[in-house]
């Protein structure tokens, strides 16, 4: 199954999933996506069966919620770490703001935060850094589609955006290098991801199951009779005439579950990965979740 849940800021992705599995009696759980401990949010969920097609999901563009202040700095771009005020620094106007905004809409090149879960020579940025050791990371290739300003306190100088990102964006990165354009720096406040791919946080729930697999993945999806269950339970193969004029990886589902995915062309399909312990489940009428 697969669930979106709303993780707290102040938690580790890993404890918030790791806490989502207990209270839910869950065996296996899986996420895509990281959220930073400092960061709140839309986490994608797999559980059991599902966790192997994480791989799958629709996660090319990502939306946040962002507050930040100008004329501070830390290491880490957000409250992380220790924050330093900047002494000296200009009055920025909305409209130089706005035009920062601009600026950072059209860059295609973003260098990663040190404090960050990047690798380098097999070890994680941020430990790197937390010891003080150098880290060099580099340049990332990134899309900003939309860049937007929700408001702007001009005597507190503070603001907070609403934007769109590929896949690999670091919002802290964003945020910081909006201040050196200014200037001066900026440290994030409060990041809240509302968006992954076609899948919308609900702020009202703590989590909530995700029914409408269509949105979740970025490979076309099959349902499968009853009759073809029963043949690709004995097989990896399969012949599915409604499928003749279709090349290319599929996922095949029973109802509202995972069933496997594979390749198919012009009717043949050859499968990848097949669940046969839910199909068996299914065919013998038990729950298959």
């Amino acid at each position: 199954m697969f669930y979106k849940i709303n993780k707290p800021r102040g938690l580790s992705s890993f404890k918030a999933i790791k806490s989502f599995a207990k209270q839910n009696n869950i065996k296996k759980i899986g996420h895509g996506g990281t959220l930073d401990p400092l960061a709140e949010g839309l986490l994608i969920v797999a559980t059991n069966y599902d966790t192997k097609a994480l791989g799958y999901i629709l996660g090319d563009t990502k939306e946040y919620y962002v507050e930040a202040t100008l004329h501070q700095k830390s290491a880490s771009y957000d409250e992380g770490e220790e924050i330093f005020a900047i002494e000296n620094h200009p009055i920025i106007s909305k409209e130089k703001l706005l035009e920062a905004l601009t600026y950072w809409k059209n860059q295609t090149k973003q260098l990663p935060p040190v404090f960050s879960a990047k690798k380098v020579d097999g070890v994680r940025s941020y430990k790197l850094a937390r010891e003080n050791k150098s880290v060099e990371l580099a340049y990332a290739n990134i899309k900003i589609e939309s860049l937007e300003l929700i408001w702007f306190n001009e005597l507190e100088q503070k603001f907070a955006i609403r934007c769109k990102v590929s896949k690999g964006t670091y919002i802290r990165s964003l945020v910081h290098d909006i201040g050196l354009y200014l200037n001066t720096d900026a440290v994030v406040n409060v990041l809240r991801r509302e968006k992954i791919g076609n899948i919308t946080l609900n702020e009202k729930q703590e989590f909530e199951e995700i029914d409408k697999l269509n949105e979740l993945f970025n490979v076309k999806l099959f349902m499968l009779s009853e009759g073809q269950l029963k043949i690709l339970a004995k097989s990896k193969e399969l012949e599915i005439s409604e499928l003749k004029n279709f090349c290319g990886n599929l996922i095949f589902t029973y109802f509202n579950r995972i069933i496997g995915w594979g390749n198919i062309k012009h009717g043949h399909c050859k499968m990848t990965k097949v669940f046969y312990a839910r199909i068996d489940a299914i065919l013998k009428g038990e729950n298959y979740d």
